[in-house]
């Protein structure tokens, strides 16, 4: 499928378009409420607004702007501080929780019942998940934090963040 053929296919609709203009105009740390964003689109706008969600993805593919959801007033836009500390507040202990509940709902299946197809595929799932369990282990993560610091003996000497972290620049937001 060319660029073209997708451009039509996937057409940004009018609403999606001021809703990625008008949030993209604001700094870091600013607050909206959803009357804000209401008043701008002509309709009530909500955290779970199919507009609003897509605007949101938008802003961080085009914008670098991560925007997060305010309980029952409306959007922040997130300071570096605040995406570092959503990424281990909100989607590390998340994913703790689903694989803890994966690894325990999988004892149960009897792979006498799958096909060999799938009992294959069931093992690598298996394996998987006992691979991302045991990376976001306690003490994993101790480990972690020691190497980060430059307090480990474990591993060679460098600097833990520019391994894990690509050292190119940050995407530049494109213009609109």
């Amino acid at each position: 499928m060319t660029e073209d053929e997708m451009e039509q296919r996937f057409t940004r609709s009018e609403l999606t378009k001021q809703l990625v203009r008008y949030l993209a105009q604001h700094d870091k740390g600013t607050v909206i409420d959803y009357a804000e964003l209401s008043q701008i689109a002509g309709e009530k706008v909500t955290v779970n607004h199919s507009k609003l969600v897509y605007a949101r993805k938008l802003l961080i593919k085009e914008h670098n702007q991560v925007w997060a959801a305010v309980p029952k007033l409306g959007l922040r836009r997130l300071d570096d501080v605040g995406i570092a500390k959503k990424l281990g507040e909100w989607h590390l202990p998340t994913a703790r929780n689903k694989l803890k509940r994966g690894g325990k709902e999988a004892r149960f299946v009897d792979t006498k019942q799958l096909s060999a197809d799938e009992q294959t595929h069931f093992a690598v799932d298996c394996l998987q998940q006992e691979l991302a369990s045991q990376s976001l282990s306690r003490a994993t993560r101790n480990k972690l934090a020691k190497v980060a610091r430059g307090t480990s003996n474990d591993l060679p000497s460098f600097n833990a963040l520019e391994w894990m972290i690509p050292l190119t620049r940050p995407r530049k937001p494109k213009e609109t």
